[in-house]
């Protein structure tokens, strides 16, 4: 793909089959980052809230909040139409519950049309695709959209510390054969792994933009949240955020 490709490959068909497929298995923990996301919203289960899903990709985070939250409604975002068509037709059982809006966070004018505000902005494995100050950008522009007494939540992949890069790419390979071993009964080498996830990033044609923990957090407060932290990490993979007194 071009270096302009501001989807980083999340257009191709064959791309996002693959994560549809893999997801479960490719991010560590990925069950527990869903679990606790949704256990930090503060409302209660039976309050109408209203969410902004942004990357929303084929709709995972989204129906979690449709689930737990009966009587809630989510506006759900992204810019691929591959993404898109598999989110439609994950999400059509919740009806006017969900609205689909097709636009790419990269392009500062993706919110035209997307009226809130909003009891919560969520986010899950999305920005980061994103250059560092459109980041800082969006992060603004969330914070425009978030009700007062609202919460924005990013679960993310961020950069590793550099001292820590080898004993953590030996940790993520771990946790993925454990979770293909759960899900199939057999786990695949990490050699043969690496050399998928090799492949997928050849498919993207670029890397993706991580930025460190710390930095990001730095911009999250400079957006405007209050109470700003990191809730959850684990090796690449970090749930921060704030609320918007």
């Amino acid at each position: 793909m071009p270096d302009h490709d501001t989807l980083c490959g999340w257009g191709l068909k064959e791309k996002v089959a693959y994560f549809l497929e893999k997801a479960d298995i490719i991010i560590p923990r990925r069950r527990e980052q869903l679990d606790f996301l949704i256990d930090l919203l503060p409302w209660p289960r039976e309050e109408p809230i209203r969410v902004l899903d942004l990357g929303c990709g084929f709709g995972a985070i989204t129906e979690e909040i449709l689930d737990n939250y009966p009587h809630a409604t989510v506006t759900s975002v992204d810019g691929s139409e591959e993404m898109m068509k598999l989110a439609r037709v994950r999400l059509a059982k919740y009806g006017d519950r969900v609205r689909l809006h097709f636009a790419d966070l990269a392009d500062p004018s993706w919110h035209r049309g997307v009226t809130g505000p909003f009891h919560a902005a969520v986010s899950a494995v999305a920005i980061h695709h994103l250059v560092d100050d459109r980041k800082r950008e969006l992060y603004r522009e969330i914070y425009g959209l978030v009700a007062q007494g609202g919460i924005f939540l990013n679960d993310e992949a961020v950069a590793t510390p550099p001292g820590f890069r080898d004993r953590f790419e030996a940790l993520h390979y771990r946790a993925v054969q454990e979770q293909e071993r759960a899900k199939y009964g057999t786990a695949r080498s990490v050699e043969h792994l690496h050399a998928e996830a090799e492949e997928q990033r050849r498919l993207a044609g670029q890397h993706s933009h991580l930025a460190p923990l710390p930095t990001q957090l730095a911009w999250v407060s400079e957006a405007g949240f209050q109470s700003v932290d990191c809730f959850w990490r684990y090796l690449g993979m970090a749930i921060f955020g704030g609320i918007k007194n």
